[in-house]
């Protein structure tokens, strides 16, 4: 609402051929769209509509987006992926190791190693384990390669901002003569 109330108030400067929003401009236009959306009614009705006014967790809960279901590799078998087994009561029972998605370059290079020792043991649940495991790795550079893009026109359009700021600075300014405050006399002379 808020977004959407000064990109309103953005569209209308723009009619005026006003093509960059300086920060005189940016300060009037959001306190105008704040002033017009941030008001005790909207936020009571929104907390209303998303049922935190009054309180209403199932009601928040039917509008909270469910977070998507893991892919399944094509081929792979989950039918006898984890075995139960019985244990005594003295052992403690081993937890399966749920692979998590690298984030980081040193948690690629550990997934690849990972990948790389259970190649070696090519029994079934290994196989599984194998294909999770590439999966995860595939996913993970599939997004580092996009954040690089997304990063690298960043600094492109960075770069092109930094140019135009500096062009501009390097202009001097022309000051065609001295101001002064005109009298009615020097008004009747001109």
């Amino acid at each position: 609402p808020l977004k959407s109330a000064y990109c309103n108030e953005v569209e209308q400067l723009n009619q005026g051929s006003k093509d960059t929003i300086d920060k005189e401009h940016f300060t009037s236009l959001y306190k105008h769209a704040r002033d017009r959306e941030l008001t005790k009614r909207n936020i009571q009705a929104r907390w209303v509509a998303i049922g935190l006014f009054p309180f209403n967790p199932e009601r928040v809960f039917r509008s909270t987006p469910k977070p998507p279901a893991q892919l399944p590799v094509p081929g792979a078998d989950y039918t006898n992926e984890l075995e139960v087994l019985p244990c005594a009561q003295d052992e403690v029972p081993q937890t399966p190791v749920t692979p998590i998605k690298p984030v980081t370059a040193e948690a690629l290079i550990q997934l690849h190693n990972l990948i790389k020792e259970e190649a070696r043991a090519l029994d079934e649940i290994s196989q599984q384990r194998l294909q999770r495991h590439v999966q995860n790795l595939a996913s993970a550079a599939q997004i580092l390669f996009a954040k690089c893009v997304l990063l690298h026109d960043q600094n492109q359009s960075l770069i092109k901002i930094n140019k135009e700021t500096k062009v501009r600075r390097s202009k001097r300014s022309v000051v065609p003569g001295k101001a002064k405050v005109m009298s009615y006399e020097d008004l009747e002379e001109a």
